[in-house]
């Protein structure tokens, strides 16, 4: 199932797999991918002058613009890591938007650069890597976002072992065991589905594991101590939106589906605007009673919810309490 589903110059040291700037990572050279990250080989933090980047928190960053004079103090307090940002577009749009400070964990920066500008700050690194998580990632990140995907069927997301044993497991593991248990936040993007491995149609979508390795990360996620939620979409609608720049990703809209039905107890079937489930991941940071709980969505004809914190509230309210 498709899943809403993320400067190397120098000599030839050693390689290992790290931050880089268009090359395969698995070739990017330890010296470098420390001097991408804002330090020298000896742990020295670098000038940031010396990059040509605007560096924050010990992090290499692009200059983040500032935030909107009427920003929600809620938001304005928040740095959101995105993983998988470019699969998770629209909720790295709709947080800018918002005034969120923004910094993005993928694999291809010049990609992320092309989408938002200088409006968020990049770092670039591979979940399957666990050597890719330095501690400087995260300084300052108060949530995370993970929305890493890849298709449930061979297809050509699959090239360089992209699959969903390596991503949605593997990696979503390498990422969650990487987390300060400091954060206020981890927000997951799963699927519906999850727990009906062995049923019709969930198994035909499972003939590559793509549910189970799904089910492994959300399972990882509950046994970490870390503060968690969960969210399920049905089959992806709207999109996806892969090529776009901010401005047009912010004019997108759900059409006519723009209602949401939440549940527990992976109940439901259907379908689920990839607009109301990055929304909805953003409107479950914040609110207490979505910590340690896991919720399926589908989208419907209706206007929705909208950005508006007040009705996600209380739709996450009466989503009962179902067993996860």
């Amino acid at each position: 199932m498709a899943v809403l589903a993320a400067v190397a110059l120098g000599a030839q040291p050693r390689t290992i797999r790290g931050a880089h700037i268009g090359r395969n990572s698995r070739d990017f050279p330890a010296s470098r991918r420390l001097e991408f990250l804002g330090f020298t080989r000896s742990g020295k933090r670098l000038r940031s002058s010396s990059l040509g980047f605007c560096k924050r928190r010990g992090v290499v960053a692009a200059a983040a613009s500032p935030a909107p004079e009427t920003t929600d103090a809620r938001y304005s307090q928040k740095l959101v890591l995105v993983v998988g940002a470019t699969g998770g577009q629209l909720a790295v749009a709709s947080l800018l938007e918002k005034g969120v400070e923004v910094r993005a964990l993928l694999r291809n920066a010049e990609k992320a650069r092309s989408l938002f500008g200088d409006k968020l700050q990049v770092v670039v690194g591979d979940t399957r890597n666990p050597e890719d998580f330095v501690p400087s990632m995260f300084e300052g990140v108060t949530h995370v976002l993970c929305c890493t995907g890849t298709t449930a069927f061979p297809s050509k997301r699959w090239a360089g072992d992209n699959t969903p044993e390596q991503t949605d497991w593997i990696g979503v593991r390498n990422l969650i065991a990487a987390v300060p248990k400091t954060i206020q936040r981890f927000v997951l993007v799963s699927s519906v589905g999850v727990t009906k491995c062995d049923q019709l149609p969930w198994n035909i979508m499972n003939l590559f594991g793509v549910l189970k390795y799904k089910k492994m990360g959300e399972d990882f996620l509950r046994s970490s101590g870390l503060p968690y939620t969960i969210i399920r979409p049905g089959r992806l609608t709207d999109g996806p939106y892969t090529s776009y720049d901010l401005n047009t990703l912010l004019k997108a809209t759900s059409g006519t589906r723009r209602d949401v039905i939440l549940g527990q107890g992976d109940t439901l079937v259907g379908e689920a605007s990839r607009i109301m489930v990055a929304e909805a991941c953003i409107q479950a940071m914040d609110l207490e009673c979505t910590c340690g709980q896991t919720y399926e969505l589908n989208s419907v004809q209706g206007d929705g919810p909208g950005s508006d914190c007040n009705k996600w509230a209380k739709l996450f309210v009466s989503a009962g309490t179902g067993t996860n």
